[in-house]
């Protein structure tokens, strides 16, 4: 049975988590979960408490300032949020060894808090940052090309439309907190040198800028072909893990990752609890 403990952390203990589950090891990374976009800390479809539940390692669940719960606080943004979640988880508990991550904006600080803290020993990337490359633009013209022959003017009337509009397309970088690719590289190449194990997925969600399993390679380099990056591709899969079956599937992924790549410090695997 999992145990939930509340914990207060960050400026006057204003900010609110939950850990869920045991240490059997004072070597076991705890994963933590900040919030994604306007979603409260228990997840979309409450996938973090699902998470806490099923996955056989401890887990921490929390709402970033101004999000679900918590206050807006001066002077603290979710960087220096998640940072104090990871001091407090510390301090109380002795855990010097994070996995973090999450959907979309979660995977976004994710990878911001690994890039600046050693303590992150993992990463759980959901449609996190992408860039487009020619694999991307080989793949959509591959998807008009298997439509029937009738509807290629159309698509090439649609394209020819979008490349003279003189209206601005909103992409996904224009609202995430993503780096440059340049500095992604770099990142990725620095993660990848400290041992940063890392998963990720691109679901459905992300076919506005991923397509193909290439483009990872040509968007982060030398760094994305090393053993410590393990990418999965989705297309079928929505952007929330809607369905009952792509969400067991993301939870026996996750597990299966944790049990492969953090066996030695005593994660174990998938517990059906519901």
């Amino acid at each position: 049975m999992s145990i939930d403990t509340i914990i207060r952390f960050g400026t006057h203990d204003q900010l609110v988590g939950i850990l869920s589950g045991s240490a059997r090891s004072p070597a076991e990374p705890i994963l933590v979960l900040p919030n994604a976009g306007m979603a409260p800390r228990a997840g979309l479809f409450r996938l973090h408490v699902e998470m806490s539940r099923r996955l056989d390692i401890r887990t921490f669940r929390f709402d970033v300032p101004g999000v679900g719960e918590a206050p807006r606080i001066s002077g603290c943004d979710s960087r220096q949020a998640a940072r104090a979640a990871l001091d407090r988880l510390q301090s109380q508990y002795g855990c010097n060894l994070f996995i973090v991550g999450g959907i979309c904006s979660a995977a976004d600080l994710g990878w911001r808090t690994a890039v600046d803290d050693v303590r992150v020993v993992g990463l759980l990337l959901l449609d996190g940052v992408t860039f487009t490359g020619p694999w991307f633009h080989l793949a959509r013209v591959v998807a008009v090309l298997k439509r029937s022959p009738l509807r290629w003017p159309a698509a090439a009337l649609r394209f020819v439309r979008r490349s003279r509009s003189m209206q601005p397309v909103l992409a996904a970088s224009d609202y995430r907190d993503w780096p440059s690719r340049e500095e992604a590289r770099s990142e990725l190449a620095a993660l990848v040198a400290r041992k940063v194990q890392s998963l990720w997925v691109y679901s459905g969600g992300a076919a506005d800028r991923f397509l193909h399993p290439r483009e990872f390679h040509w968007a982060f380099g030398n760094a994305a072909r090393s053993d410590l990056n393990t990418l999965k591709h989705w297309p079928d899969c929505d952007h929330t893990f809607y369905t009952r079956a792509h969400r067991d599937r993301l939870l026996n992924t996750i597990s299966d990752w944790l049990s492969e790549r953090f066996s030695e410090r005593g994660v174990g695997s998938v517990h059906d609890a519901r």
